[in-house]
């Protein structure tokens, strides 16, 4: 790995619905610091997704490659980050809770998150509209939506504004949504 000796942790999950097959990480063997995560879908021999360092120098910087000079005629101030603002707080916390908490069903590698979206307005709104009739149309007892399939994941987009989204296929999806 980066021309570094390294061992690797693989992670598989117990629970064959997973659409992941394995998580693999390289750790380098000297700082155990991760090099490399793969993720494998349960239908591929190639990883879905993987992110690594091409080379690898774990040598602290100099210090002068933190130094900040600003450009002259520049005024610099410094200022507090132990507080944030008032009404930042306020914003992000009504944000949260108007979308509402989404319901977990399951558990590990196959949880399936089911949420309310927030209601789309304007050019947003066809644009979603559009983009999701795009996708194919499923339906159950459950209603009615369209559905995306992807290597590690699934997601259901209902006509009554409803998310489920797991690394399971479709069907788990379409029972947690029958569950709500």
């Amino acid at each position: 790995m980066a021309g570094r000796s390294a061992y690797e942790l693989v992670l598989r999950p117990r629970d064959p619905a997973s659409l992941v097959s394995s998580v693999r990480i390289a750790i380098d063997g000297a700082t155990h610091i991760p090099l490399r995560v793969q993720v494998y879908g349960s239908n591929t021999g190639k990883p879905a997704v993987e992110v690594g360092f091409t080379s690898f120098d774990p040598t602290s910087p100099d210090a002068t490659v933190f130094r900040f000079n600003p450009p002259p005629g520049t005024k610099v101030t410094q200022e507090s980050t132990t507080h944030m603002p008032s009404g930042a707080a306020k914003t992000h916390g009504q944000r949260r809770s108007s979308a509402g908490q989404p319901t977990i069903v399951g558990s590990g590698w196959t949880t399936v998150a089911v949420a309310k979206l927030p209601a789309a307005s304007g050019s947003n709104a066809s644009m979603f509209g559009a983009t999701t009739k795009q996708l194919p149309a499923v339906s159950g007892a459950w209603g009615s939506g369209h559905v995306l399939r992807g290597t590690l994941f699934s997601a259901v987009l209902t006509n009554d504004g409803r998310v489920a989204i797991g690394a399971v296929a479709p069907n788990r999806l379409y029972a947690a949504l029958a569950r709500r």
